[in-house]
């Protein structure tokens, strides 16, 4: 009996203790999830851990939530080694695995993120951009850094892109003329002198919508990848700004180029699909693009942020190629059929701008023809004058190929 009573209480002893580090145990995990000592205890050591793989600066102002499956995250900011912002982030929310946080291979499940800001640039005479310095290779032999979030919603946030540019001209009295019209509040493209040299700005501002199925892995064989379920924004590529109402599609970034496939592309009164390859410069090289537009809903109102000429009252159909040349960029429209006042364009067009404007592959037949609305459209020093109702034929060569 003595001994069937001393099992008892050793028993009675090891499901207290194994009780004792139960609650124990929970009450740690309580305080350290629920209480916002606990909360800035564990935020301090994810950040140092994250902190490891991050060339730059990572901080969080304050944080709310259950930090084992997501948090509600306040002031959030990344910077590069030299200060400069990369993301800004008035808040934030978070709903993740904890275990990955600490790992080369991090897995966030859904993420809002309200009024971030994004500054992605290469500084003239840098070879490398600034997110790719935050997130630089692992040091680690066979171990890559990837993010992968599932669910991204954006609300309100502002990108902006910087590049280096130089002038096209190499003559001295020429540079000097293109630098003086770049730097000109008149200039389509929006450029402005820094140390060492001049930058191109690209704005995106108020990006609404979501995000999916996104892997970020800058300097890595396959490349960061963004699948676009929804977003719209306002887009200011050159000076004049235009609206996106809505975008879906994917966009990949591989080292030096972006590849985009937008199969819905609609801006205010235009419907398009798009997809092409965008090579980014390197050492102030303008970027190179191989774009196409196609559109079977077409207003020319809508692409007046890329030729200002374009009447405000024409609109129909046409596959528009940009495409840069050695020459210049080339402005491509196929299969067009256009209405405008007093005027049905159809056939192909196109030109190329660089150092001066050239005419190429052109096949147009105009009936009715309304001169005075063709010579709106074509610049100062191709002016046109009269009238004619009637059928115009208009043909020109094949645009040169690309060395």
């Amino acid at each position: 009996m003595a001994s069937a009573d001393r099992t008892l209480r050793a028993l009675a002893w090891l499901l207290g203790g194994i009780l004792v580090v139960l609650l124990v145990g929970a009450a740690a995990i309580a305080y350290l999830t629920q209480t916002q000592g606990g909360r800035e205890r564990v935020l301090s050591l994810t950040l140092k851990q994250l902190g490891a793989g991050i060339a730059g600066e990572l901080r969080i102002q304050r944080v709310s939530g259950n930090l084992l499956t997501g948090a509600k995250l306040y002031g959030v900011s990344l910077r590069d080694s030299l200060g400069e912002a990369f993301v800004l982030a008035d808040s934030a929310y978070l709903d993740y695995d904890l275990r990955t946080l600490t790992t080369p291979r991090i897995h966030i499940e859904d993420a809002v993120a309200y009024g971030a800001r994004v500054f992605v640039s290469q500084l003239p005479g840098d070879t490398l951009w600034n997110y790719q310095r935050i997130f630089p290779p692992s040091e680690t032999p066979g171990e890559t850094r990837y993010t992968f979030i599932d669910r991204v919603r954006l609300v309100g946030a502002d990108v902006r892109v910087q590049i280096p540019w130089e002038p096209a001209d190499t003559a001295p009295r020429a540079r000097r003329r293109e630098i003086a019209l770049a730097l000109a509040d008149t200039s389509p493209v929006m450029v402005r002198r820094v140390e060492g040299g001049y930058l191109r700005t690209i704005n995106l501002t108020g990006v609404t919508g979501g995000l999916s199925g996104i892997r970020f892995a800058p300097g890595t064989e396959a490349g960061s990848y963004f699948g676009i379920d929804s977003l719209a924004a306002t887009v200011q590529f050159f000076r004049t700004p235009f609206r996106v109402e809505r975008v879906e599609g994917g966009l990949q970034l591989v080292d030096d180029r972006v590849e985009f496939n937008a199969p819905v592309l609609r801006l205010p009164d235009s419907r398009f699909a798009a997809d092409g390859l965008i090579r980014l410069g390197e050492r102030g090289e303008e970027p190179r693009y191989d774009v196409t537009f196609r559109g079977d809903t077409v207003t020319l109102a809508d692409l007046r942020w890329l030729y200002p000429r374009f009447p405000e009252n024409a609109g129909g159909r046409l596959t528009l190629v940009v495409e840069t040349r050695p020459e210049g960029t080339l402005f491509l429209a196929r299969g067009m059929r256009l209405r405008a006042p007093g005027t049905v364009v159809s056939g192909d067009f196109g030109m190329i701008a660089g150092d001066t404007l050239r005419f190429v592959d052109v096949d147009l037949r105009a009936d009715p023809l309304n001169v005075s609305t063709v010579e709106g459209m074509l610049p100062d020093s191709l002016p046109v004058r009269g009238l004619r109702i009637g059928t115009v034929e208009i043909r020109g060569p094949a645009p040169p190929e690309r060395s």
